[in-house]
Protein backbone atom coordinates (compact mmCIF):
# COMPACT_ATOMS: atom_id res chain seq x y z
CA UNK A 1 0.00 0.00 0.00
CA UNK A 2 1.87 2.93 -0.68
CA UNK A 3 2.28 6.01 -3.11
CA UNK A 4 5.21 7.43 -5.08
CA UNK A 5 6.11 10.72 -6.67
CA UNK A 6 9.38 10.72 -8.99
CA UNK A 7 10.12 12.23 -11.97
CA UNK A 8 9.75 8.65 -13.46
CA UNK A 9 6.29 8.33 -12.35
CA UNK A 10 3.93 11.04 -12.42
CA UNK A 11 0.58 9.36 -11.02
CA UNK A 12 0.01 7.69 -8.04
CA UNK A 13 -0.04 3.74 -7.66
CA UNK A 14 -1.69 2.27 -5.44
CA UNK A 15 -2.13 -1.22 -3.89
CA UNK A 16 -4.96 -1.68 -0.99
CA UNK A 17 -8.59 -0.32 -0.25
CA UNK A 18 -9.48 3.24 -1.04
CA UNK A 19 -9.60 3.80 2.40
CA UNK A 20 -5.48 2.98 1.94
CA UNK A 21 -5.32 5.56 -0.87
CA UNK A 22 -6.63 8.25 1.19
CA UNK A 23 -4.58 7.98 3.47
CA UNK A 24 -1.89 7.90 1.42
CA UNK A 25 -3.16 11.26 -0.66
CA UNK A 26 -3.40 12.71 2.69
CA UNK A 27 0.26 12.68 4.01
CA UNK A 28 1.33 13.80 0.52
CA UNK A 29 -1.08 16.90 0.84
CA UNK A 30 0.16 17.49 4.54
CA UNK A 31 3.83 17.10 3.18
CA UNK A 32 2.86 19.80 0.71
CA UNK A 33 1.36 21.97 3.54
CA UNK A 34 4.36 21.84 5.46
CA UNK A 35 7.03 22.41 2.63
CA UNK A 36 4.87 25.26 0.73
CA UNK A 37 2.76 26.90 3.76
CA UNK A 38 1.52 29.55 1.58
CA UNK A 39 -0.28 27.38 -0.66
CA UNK A 40 -3.98 27.57 -0.80
CA UNK A 41 -4.50 23.29 -0.15
CA UNK A 42 -8.42 24.15 1.24
CA UNK A 43 -10.01 22.43 -1.55
CA UNK A 44 -8.84 18.91 -0.53
CA UNK A 45 -9.55 19.23 3.04
CA UNK A 46 -12.85 20.87 2.29
CA UNK A 47 -14.27 19.11 -0.24
CA UNK A 48 -12.17 15.70 -2.11
CA UNK A 49 -11.45 14.08 1.29
CA UNK A 50 -14.71 14.21 2.65
CA UNK A 51 -16.31 13.78 -0.58
CA UNK A 52 -14.16 10.37 -0.65
CA UNK A 53 -14.81 9.47 3.06
CA UNK A 54 -18.48 9.77 2.16
CA UNK A 55 -17.64 7.42 -1.32
CA UNK A 56 -15.97 5.07 1.36
CA UNK A 57 -18.44 4.63 3.73
CA UNK A 58 -21.03 4.23 1.09
CA UNK A 59 -18.86 1.19 -0.59
CA UNK A 60 -19.14 2.96 -3.86
CA UNK A 61 -16.72 1.55 -6.08
CA UNK A 62 -15.86 5.04 -7.70
CA UNK A 63 -15.56 8.10 -5.80
CA UNK A 64 -13.88 11.66 -6.10
CA UNK A 65 -10.80 9.64 -4.56
CA UNK A 66 -8.84 8.90 -8.22
CA UNK A 67 -6.58 12.03 -8.02
CA UNK A 68 -2.81 11.80 -8.77
CA UNK A 69 0.00 13.74 -9.14
CA UNK A 70 -0.88 15.03 -12.52
CA UNK A 71 -3.78 16.19 -11.08
CA UNK A 72 -2.66 17.60 -8.25
CA UNK A 73 -0.12 19.74 -10.75
CA UNK A 74 -3.48 20.87 -13.09
CA UNK A 75 -4.70 22.07 -9.52
CA UNK A 76 -1.89 23.87 -7.90
CA UNK A 77 -1.21 25.37 -11.56
CA UNK A 78 -4.68 27.30 -10.73
CA UNK A 79 -4.25 28.52 -7.77
CA UNK A 80 -2.86 32.31 -7.39
CA UNK A 81 0.41 31.65 -6.71
CA UNK A 82 3.48 32.44 -8.85
CA UNK A 83 4.76 30.61 -11.65
CA UNK A 84 7.87 29.83 -9.63
CA UNK A 85 5.90 28.41 -6.94
CA UNK A 86 4.38 26.19 -9.04
CA UNK A 87 7.79 25.20 -11.06
CA UNK A 88 9.16 24.63 -7.32
CA UNK A 89 6.02 22.27 -6.47
CA UNK A 90 5.96 20.17 -9.45
CA UNK A 91 10.24 19.93 -9.02
CA UNK A 92 9.20 19.12 -5.71
CA UNK A 93 6.26 16.24 -6.69
CA UNK A 94 9.24 14.72 -9.05
CA UNK A 95 12.24 14.72 -6.39
CA UNK A 96 10.43 13.73 -3.50
CA UNK A 97 9.19 9.54 -2.68
CA UNK A 98 6.84 9.00 -0.17
CA UNK A 99 5.57 5.82 0.77
CA UNK A 100 2.94 4.84 3.37
CA UNK A 101 3.15 0.62 4.73
CA UNK A 102 2.17 -1.46 7.59
CA UNK A 103 4.71 -2.48 9.94
CA UNK A 104 4.03 -4.81 13.30
CA UNK A 105 5.62 -3.76 15.93
CA UNK A 106 8.76 -5.74 17.39
CA UNK A 107 9.45 -6.86 20.84
CA UNK A 108 10.95 -4.32 22.41
CA UNK A 109 9.73 -1.15 20.41
CA UNK A 110 9.50 1.81 22.80
CA UNK A 111 9.60 5.84 22.51
CA UNK A 112 12.76 5.71 23.25
CA UNK A 113 13.45 4.78 19.31
CA UNK A 114 11.63 7.52 17.84
CA UNK A 115 12.02 11.60 18.08
CA UNK A 116 9.27 14.00 18.39
CA UNK A 117 9.26 16.99 16.10
CA UNK A 118 8.22 20.37 17.28
CA UNK A 119 4.76 20.09 15.77
CA UNK A 120 4.17 17.16 17.12
CA UNK A 121 5.37 13.91 14.98
CA UNK A 122 6.95 11.11 15.96
CA UNK A 123 10.23 10.28 13.86
CA UNK A 124 12.45 7.12 13.76
CA UNK A 125 15.33 8.12 15.46
CA UNK A 126 17.12 4.59 16.39
CA UNK A 127 16.11 1.08 14.47
CA UNK A 128 15.93 -1.76 16.37
CA UNK A 129 17.96 -4.95 14.59
CA UNK A 130 15.72 -6.16 11.94
CA UNK A 131 12.75 -3.87 12.01
CA UNK A 132 11.75 -2.64 8.84
CA UNK A 133 11.19 1.16 10.28
CA UNK A 134 14.49 3.19 8.92
CA UNK A 135 15.01 6.85 10.19
CA UNK A 136 13.25 8.43 7.12
CA UNK A 137 10.22 7.67 8.57
CA UNK A 138 7.49 9.39 10.48
CA UNK A 139 4.55 7.04 12.49
CA UNK A 140 1.39 8.03 11.43
CA UNK A 141 -1.01 5.98 13.93
CA UNK A 142 -1.21 3.09 15.66
CA UNK A 143 -3.78 0.02 14.68
CA UNK A 144 -5.05 -1.52 18.01
CA UNK A 145 -7.94 -3.71 18.57
CA UNK A 146 -9.67 -2.69 15.30
CA UNK A 147 -8.88 0.85 15.83
CA UNK A 148 -6.81 3.45 14.26
CA UNK A 149 -5.13 5.48 17.09
CA UNK A 150 -3.32 8.73 16.22
CA UNK A 151 -0.10 9.74 17.86
CA UNK A 152 0.64 12.53 17.03
CA UNK A 153 1.44 14.98 20.19
CA UNK A 154 0.79 11.86 22.07
CA UNK A 155 3.72 11.60 25.12
CA UNK A 156 6.42 9.34 25.06
CA UNK A 157 5.01 7.15 28.34
CA UNK A 158 1.30 7.34 26.48
CA UNK A 159 3.20 6.18 22.87
CA UNK A 160 5.35 2.91 24.86
CA UNK A 161 1.89 1.87 26.33
CA UNK A 162 0.30 1.93 23.24
CA UNK A 163 2.30 0.53 21.24
CA UNK A 164 3.41 -2.15 23.82
CA UNK A 165 -0.29 -3.25 23.77
CA UNK A 166 -1.16 -6.18 23.61
CA UNK A 167 -4.42 -7.06 21.56
CA UNK A 168 -5.68 -11.10 22.03
CA UNK A 169 -1.70 -11.55 22.71
CA UNK A 170 -0.49 -10.21 19.96
CA UNK A 171 1.09 -6.38 19.57
CA UNK A 172 -0.34 -4.29 17.07
CA UNK A 173 1.31 -2.73 14.05
CA UNK A 174 2.37 0.70 12.78
CA UNK A 175 1.14 2.75 9.90
CA UNK A 176 4.20 4.75 8.70
CA UNK A 177 4.85 7.22 6.08
CA UNK A 178 8.60 7.49 4.55
CA UNK A 179 9.51 10.16 2.98
CA UNK A 180 13.11 9.74 0.42
CA UNK A 181 14.96 12.52 -1.62
CA UNK A 182 16.00 9.56 -3.86
CA UNK A 183 14.89 6.25 -5.03
CA UNK A 184 18.38 5.12 -3.95
CA UNK A 185 17.80 6.37 -0.90
CA UNK A 186 14.46 4.39 -0.49
CA UNK A 187 16.65 1.25 -0.88
CA UNK A 188 18.90 2.13 1.18
CA UNK A 189 16.15 2.40 3.82
CA UNK A 190 15.28 -1.19 3.28
CA UNK A 191 16.65 -3.75 5.56
CA UNK A 192 19.14 -6.34 4.76
CA UNK A 193 20.11 -9.86 5.55
CA UNK A 194 20.98 -10.20 9.34
CA UNK A 195 23.95 -11.98 10.02
CA UNK A 196 22.86 -15.24 9.50
CA UNK A 197 22.74 -15.03 6.06
CA UNK A 198 25.83 -16.24 4.50
CA UNK A 199 24.96 -15.97 0.46
CA UNK A 200 21.52 -14.30 -1.43
CA UNK A 201 21.10 -16.19 -4.97
CA UNK A 202 18.67 -15.46 -7.48
CA UNK A 203 17.62 -17.08 -10.75
CA UNK A 204 18.32 -15.23 -14.07
CA UNK A 205 14.97 -15.97 -16.37
CA UNK A 206 12.04 -13.92 -15.29
CA UNK A 207 13.58 -13.16 -11.58
CA UNK A 208 16.58 -10.86 -11.94
CA UNK A 209 15.76 -10.59 -15.52
CA UNK A 210 12.32 -9.74 -16.41
CA UNK A 211 12.09 -11.21 -19.98
CA UNK A 212 12.77 -15.62 -20.31
CA UNK A 213 16.07 -15.85 -22.95
CA UNK A 214 14.81 -19.89 -22.89
CA UNK A 215 18.67 -20.45 -21.26
CA UNK A 216 20.42 -19.03 -24.50
CA UNK A 217 20.69 -16.40 -26.55
CA UNK A 218 22.59 -14.47 -29.42
CA UNK A 219 21.01 -11.58 -29.12
CA UNK A 220 23.49 -8.45 -27.77
CA UNK A 221 24.23 -8.74 -24.00
CA UNK A 222 24.48 -4.81 -23.28
CA UNK A 223 20.89 -4.54 -24.72
CA UNK A 224 19.52 -7.72 -22.73
CA UNK A 225 20.88 -6.09 -19.78
CA UNK A 226 18.38 -3.10 -19.94
CA UNK A 227 15.78 -6.00 -18.77
CA UNK A 228 17.23 -6.41 -15.65
CA UNK A 229 15.08 -5.69 -13.04
CA UNK A 230 15.32 -1.95 -11.43
CA UNK A 231 15.21 -3.40 -7.74
CA UNK A 232 18.19 -6.21 -8.30
CA UNK A 233 20.36 -3.08 -9.54
CA UNK A 234 19.78 -1.11 -6.71
CA UNK A 235 20.17 -3.84 -4.21
CA UNK A 236 23.25 -5.22 -5.84
CA UNK A 237 24.78 -2.18 -5.72
CA UNK A 238 23.87 -1.81 -2.13
CA UNK A 239 25.14 -5.05 -1.40
CA UNK A 240 28.35 -4.73 -2.87
CA UNK A 241 28.96 -1.54 -1.48
CA UNK A 242 28.19 -3.77 2.23
CA UNK A 243 30.49 -6.63 1.00
CA UNK A 244 27.62 -8.67 1.28
CA UNK A 245 28.06 -12.32 -1.07
CA UNK A 246 25.75 -12.46 -3.44
CA UNK A 247 25.02 -15.14 -6.85
CA UNK A 248 22.97 -16.39 -9.77
CA UNK A 249 22.08 -20.10 -10.15
CA UNK A 250 20.22 -20.80 -13.11
CA UNK A 251 19.29 -23.65 -15.58
CA UNK A 252 20.95 -21.66 -18.40
CA UNK A 253 23.78 -23.74 -19.27
CA UNK A 254 27.29 -23.00 -21.72
CA UNK A 255 27.12 -26.43 -22.41
CA UNK A 256 23.61 -26.55 -23.83
CA UNK A 257 24.01 -23.49 -25.60
CA UNK A 258 27.31 -25.06 -27.05
CA UNK A 259 25.12 -28.09 -28.39
CA UNK A 260 23.17 -26.16 -30.53
CA UNK A 261 25.94 -23.41 -31.83
CA UNK A 262 23.95 -20.18 -29.67
CA UNK A 263 26.72 -17.90 -28.35
CA UNK A 264 25.61 -17.13 -24.69
CA UNK A 265 24.64 -19.34 -21.90
CA UNK A 266 25.64 -20.25 -18.59
CA UNK A 267 27.97 -18.31 -16.83
CA UNK A 268 28.87 -16.76 -20.31
CA UNK A 269 25.97 -15.15 -20.11
CA UNK A 270 24.84 -14.40 -16.38
CA UNK A 271 28.68 -12.78 -15.90
CA UNK A 272 28.40 -10.21 -19.14
CA UNK A 273 24.33 -9.71 -18.02
CA UNK A 274 25.11 -8.75 -14.72
CA UNK A 275 28.13 -6.83 -15.67
CA UNK A 276 26.36 -4.50 -18.26
CA UNK A 277 23.55 -3.97 -15.69
CA UNK A 278 25.59 -2.27 -13.18
CA UNK A 279 27.56 -0.48 -15.13
CA UNK A 280 25.09 1.39 -16.44
CA UNK A 281 23.56 1.53 -12.89
CA UNK A 282 26.47 3.09 -11.73
CA UNK A 283 26.66 5.58 -14.60
CA UNK A 284 22.98 6.64 -13.94
CA UNK A 285 23.17 7.01 -10.53
CA UNK A 286 26.63 9.35 -10.81
CA UNK A 287 27.07 11.27 -13.84
CA UNK A 288 30.20 12.36 -12.71
CA UNK A 289 31.35 8.51 -13.28
CA UNK A 290 34.25 8.17 -15.73
CA UNK A 291 33.18 5.35 -17.83
CA UNK A 292 36.39 3.20 -17.34
CA UNK A 293 35.66 3.24 -13.83
CA UNK A 294 32.42 1.87 -13.80
CA UNK A 295 33.80 -0.70 -16.75
CA UNK A 296 37.13 -1.55 -14.33
CA UNK A 297 34.24 -1.76 -10.47
CA UNK A 298 31.50 -3.72 -12.82
CA UNK A 299 34.15 -6.17 -13.87
CA UNK A 300 35.82 -6.82 -10.59
CA UNK A 301 32.60 -7.60 -9.19
CA UNK A 302 31.90 -9.92 -11.94
CA UNK A 303 34.78 -11.99 -12.05
CA UNK A 304 35.71 -12.20 -8.37
CA UNK A 305 33.08 -11.69 -6.22
CA UNK A 306 29.82 -13.05 -8.09
CA UNK A 307 29.15 -16.92 -7.78
CA UNK A 308 27.20 -18.38 -10.99
CA UNK A 309 26.75 -22.19 -11.26
CA UNK A 310 24.68 -22.69 -14.34
CA UNK A 311 23.22 -26.14 -15.41
CA UNK A 312 20.00 -27.75 -17.40
CA UNK A 313 19.06 -31.04 -15.23
CA UNK A 314 17.64 -32.27 -17.81
CA UNK A 315 20.30 -32.39 -20.64
CA UNK A 316 23.41 -32.80 -18.35
CA UNK A 317 21.32 -36.12 -17.26
CA UNK A 318 21.02 -37.01 -20.35
CA UNK A 319 24.17 -36.73 -21.98
CA UNK A 320 26.68 -35.56 -18.86
CA UNK A 321 29.18 -38.91 -18.02
CA UNK A 322 29.14 -37.15 -14.38
CA UNK A 323 25.86 -37.68 -13.94
CA UNK A 324 24.14 -40.53 -15.54
CA UNK A 325 24.78 -42.53 -12.41
CA UNK A 326 23.67 -40.17 -10.05
CA UNK A 327 21.26 -37.23 -11.80
CA UNK A 328 21.31 -34.13 -10.81
CA UNK A 329 18.14 -33.16 -9.02
CA UNK A 330 15.20 -30.73 -11.30
CA UNK A 331 15.37 -28.20 -8.88
CA UNK A 332 18.37 -25.90 -7.62
CA UNK A 333 19.80 -28.07 -4.81
CA UNK A 334 22.91 -29.02 -6.76
CA UNK A 335 23.47 -25.65 -8.27
CA UNK A 336 23.42 -24.01 -4.42
CA UNK A 337 25.66 -26.70 -3.01
CA UNK A 338 28.25 -25.40 -5.95
CA UNK A 339 27.94 -22.11 -5.03
CA UNK A 340 28.37 -22.98 -1.15
CA UNK A 341 31.28 -25.48 -2.09
CA UNK A 342 33.43 -22.45 -3.82
CA UNK A 343 32.58 -20.06 -0.70
CA UNK A 344 33.90 -22.51 1.44
CA UNK A 345 36.80 -22.78 -0.75
CA UNK A 346 37.43 -19.33 -0.43
CA UNK A 347 36.14 -18.25 2.69
CA UNK A 348 37.11 -21.28 5.04
CA UNK A 349 33.33 -21.43 6.28
CA UNK A 350 31.02 -23.78 6.15
CA UNK A 351 27.58 -22.47 4.50
CA UNK A 352 24.34 -24.55 5.95
CA UNK A 353 20.82 -23.93 3.58
CA UNK A 354 19.65 -22.15 6.12
CA UNK A 355 22.09 -19.38 5.84
CA UNK A 356 21.10 -18.90 2.57
CA UNK A 357 18.43 -16.81 0.20
CA UNK A 358 16.79 -17.91 -2.59
CA UNK A 359 14.42 -15.73 -4.69
CA UNK A 360 13.27 -17.88 -8.22
CA UNK A 361 10.62 -17.84 -10.45
CA UNK A 362 10.16 -21.49 -10.57
CA UNK A 363 7.93 -23.40 -7.61
CA UNK A 364 9.60 -26.45 -7.61
CA UNK A 365 12.69 -24.90 -7.02
CA UNK A 366 11.50 -22.56 -4.46
CA UNK A 367 9.50 -25.55 -2.67
CA UNK A 368 12.83 -28.09 -2.71
CA UNK A 369 14.82 -25.44 -1.16
CA UNK A 370 12.73 -24.50 1.56
CA UNK A 371 12.49 -28.36 2.61
CA UNK A 372 16.19 -27.98 2.50
CA UNK A 373 15.51 -25.09 5.17
CA UNK A 374 16.57 -22.29 2.70
CA UNK A 375 14.72 -19.00 2.88
CA UNK A 376 13.29 -19.38 -0.68
CA UNK A 377 11.18 -16.81 -2.16
CA UNK A 378 8.80 -17.46 -5.14
CA UNK A 379 9.38 -14.39 -7.94
CA UNK A 380 6.35 -13.76 -10.22
CA UNK A 381 7.35 -14.56 -12.97
CA UNK A 382 5.23 -11.15 -14.90
CA UNK A 383 6.87 -8.51 -12.66
CA UNK A 384 10.16 -10.37 -11.97
CA UNK A 385 12.49 -9.89 -8.93
CA UNK A 386 10.87 -6.76 -6.51
CA UNK A 387 11.05 -4.93 -3.61
CA UNK A 388 7.96 -7.00 -2.30
CA UNK A 389 9.89 -10.26 -3.12
CA UNK A 390 12.89 -8.46 -0.78
CA UNK A 391 10.41 -7.60 2.33
CA UNK A 392 9.06 -10.99 2.30
CA UNK A 393 12.53 -12.74 2.09
CA UNK A 394 13.87 -10.12 4.83
CA UNK A 395 11.02 -10.65 7.34
CA UNK A 396 11.18 -14.46 7.19
CA UNK A 397 15.23 -14.38 7.73
CA UNK A 398 15.40 -12.10 10.31
CA UNK A 399 12.44 -13.59 12.14
CA UNK A 400 14.02 -17.22 12.55
CA UNK A 401 17.46 -14.90 13.11
CA UNK A 402 15.78 -12.43 16.05
CA UNK A 403 14.07 -16.37 17.66
CA UNK A 404 17.09 -17.81 17.38
CA UNK A 405 18.76 -15.45 19.06
CA UNK A 406 16.52 -15.05 22.19
CA UNK A 407 16.81 -18.84 23.12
Amino acid sequence: MGIYTSRVLNEIGVQGTPSHYLKDLEVLVELLKKDFPSLDLSLFTSKIFPEAKKGITEKKKESKLRMGVEDLKKHISSLNVTEQVTKQVVAWLGRNKVFTFIAAVQPGLEAKHFGQTQDGNWRVSSVPPGSRLSVYDTLIDVLEGGKNHPVKGLSGKDLTALIQKKGDGRLPQLRVYRKTASKRQMYEALRLPPPSIKMTLWDMDLCLLKVHTGGHTNLKLQALSKEVTEAYCYLMDIMIEKKLTTGVVTFSDKKVAKAIESQYGGEDLVRPLVFHALRRHWMQLDRSLDLQDAINKARSFVENDLYVKGAYPEWRNRNDEEFKKKPMPNSKEWHMAQVSKEFEAKTKQKVKPEELILFDDGERNICQAQRQGVVGVWVNEETGFTVQDWEEAMNEAWTAYLKKSQK
